[in-house]
């Protein structure tokens, strides 16, 4: 075991660690432009909902129904008030169908 083995097996291994070290720049540079891209798109998302908030919608006052006839009144609140208990009546389906489909073994519960 001259000199000339030892400067082969330091060189292989200089080699190794350099091509151990580029595969590990490359993974992160992979991941750092997924999350540029991602950062991108949020961006985008981010300026459109800016854009959203700073055109704040009129709000109109409600129609006073002291001199409005009462029939539609009564009809309209008929409507609003069958509306309201035919949601309350789809959330507690959606409820009695998600506890049908319960299962305790979801990894939620451990």
């Amino acid at each position: 075991m001259g000199v000339t083995f030892w400067v082969w097996t330091w060189t292989l291994l200089v080699v190794f660690a350099l091509v151990f070290l580029g595969l590990i720049t490359k993974s992160l540079f992979n991941r750092l432009l997924s999350a540029a891209h991602q950062l991108e798109r949020i961006t985008t998302k981010l300026e459109s909902l800016s854009a959203l908030l700073d055109e704040k919608p009129s709000i109109q006052r409600p129609e006073d129904s002291l001199l409005a006839d009462q029939g539609l009144v009564l009809a309209r609140r008929k409507a609003l008030l069958k509306a309201k208990i035919k949601k309350q009546e789809q959330r507690q389906r959606r409820l009695i169908a998600s506890l049908k489909r319960f299962d305790p073994n979801e990894s939620r519960f451990h």
